[in-house]
């Protein structure tokens, strides 16, 4: 049964992911033209078109300096309607944002699915938003260390 130093840690590292992932999102909507759900969708295309690519993969320690771009042919592509489905965000909401983002230059229609290709990775506001949401990310690991969160090496 967890004791109350637990249930603390977990409303910490609760407060601390929502407060990173609000500010993640809230970079990439800015981006994207400020709707919300617009940065949401982005994010998980760019998630998606990488998530098979593990930090310890070859490919990735490859790729893993800060001006690294990965190829747009080892990006995997999502469907409109696999987008939908894994945010549970209605399918023509998710087209029109996504049509939305192919419009504005930030997507890319593939074959099998969208891509956020390397290019736009690439581009300056991206990078600066990719610093900045990495000093996110160390606010958010020193917030839990603080709180008493342990971490494996």
């Amino acid at each position: 049964m967890p004791n109350r130093t637990d249930k603390r840690r977990d409303r910490l590292a609760l407060r601390a992911s929502t407060t990173y992932f609000l500010h993640s999102v809230d970079l990439m909507a800015r981006i994207v033209g400020g709707d919300i759900l617009r940065g949401v969708i982005f994010t998980a295309i760019v998630d998606a078109n990488v998530r098979h690519i593990r930090p310890a993969d070859v490919v990735s320690q490859a790729y893993s300096e800060a001006g690294d771009n990965l190829p747009d042919d080892l990006r995997r592509p999502i469907s409109v309607h696999a987008l939908a489905l894994e945010l549970d965000v209605p399918y023509e909401t998710t087209r029109r944002h996504v049509n939305a983002l192919i419009a504005g230059g930030y997507c890319l229609r593939a074959e099998t699915g969208i891509i956020v290709p390397g290019s736009v990775i690439a581009r300056d506001q991206m990078a600066n938003a990719l610093r900045r949401n990495f000093e996110n990310l160390r606010r958010l690991v020193g917030d839990l260390r603080a709180g008493g969160v342990e971490f494996a090496a």
